[in-house]
């Protein structure tokens, strides 16, 4: 780890490590190595220090929007972007334009934790869908953008066309989304409307059982006239001899 860190500062500050101080091990071909006693955090007071300030940054992002602490990677990754870029008594300038050289901007940071509403491009979505979806704010991109979290599949999400409510904070009660539709019924009494919103599945199922009942009808009956003046004889008495 520490070499592929070393190879990254030396390439961008054109600058090479003299001095690592640690609390004991390892090899480090060139570089000075001073090493701590075990355990006493006093004698390397100024890691130590921004270890606290960290930490206490941490849990005041996470406890703010009432997030999970499994968010706490997401929250020190943020934490040090923002030190980064606040002046220090210790340089008597802001980190990161030492680092880069260049004026450094903070109109994009936004509260940790926000809820905001990402925008779907056109070749993701259908025509009647929706143009945007539920995200947390949780870190910036080097490339500009935002760092968000999907709370629904659970997944980082890269974008910069989003919109930011930073009085708003995802509900962590909910589990999954919820399934239940409401219907808009307009009810017409004494020339006065009243909409009502009706759960459907608040309803209770009734189970109504169909009685089948034989109807009897009441017309009165009267009998044939096609048969008028004609001599009727029953079929009984009707035999094999005529």
């Amino acid at each position: 780890m520490f070499q592929k860190f070393k190879v990254l500062v030396e390439k961008q500050s054109g600058k090479s490590i003299k001095i690592l101080r640690t609390d004991g091990g390892g090899e480090y071909n060139g570089i000075v190595h001073e090493v701590t006693a075990p355990y006493t955090p006093q004698h390397n007071g100024l890691a130590e220090r921004r270890n606290r300030s960290l930490l206490d940054m941490t849990r005041s992002m996470l406890k703010m929007k009432k997030m999970p602490n499994t968010f706490w990677g997401e929250a020190v990754r943020t934490a040090t972007y923002i030190l980064n870029k606040c002046p220090t008594k210790k340089l008597d300038n802001i980190p990161e334009e030492i680092w880069t050289g260049s004026k450094q901007s903070v109109k994009h940071l936004k509260v940790f934790g926000s809820l905001c509403y990402m925008h779907i491009p056109d070749a993701k979505r259908r025509k009647l869908g929706d143009k945007s979806e539920p995200m947390i704010v949780v870190g910036y991109h080097e490339t500009g953008a935002y760092r968000l979290y999907h709370p629904l599949n659970h997944s980082i999400v890269i974008s910069r066309d989003v919109k930011i409510c930073e009085n708003e904070a995802w509900d962590w009660n909910k589990k999954e989304k919820s399934s239940s539709h409401t219907v808009p019924i307009i009810i017409e009494e004494n020339d006065q409307v009243e909409q009502v919103q009706l759960d459907i599945e608040a309803q209770p199922k009734v189970h109504v059982e169909e009685i089948q009942t034989t109807r009897t009808s009441t017309r009165q009956r009267f009998a044939s006239t096609r048969l008028v003046g004609h001599e009727v004889t029953p079929d009984k008495l009707i035999n094999g001899e005529g």
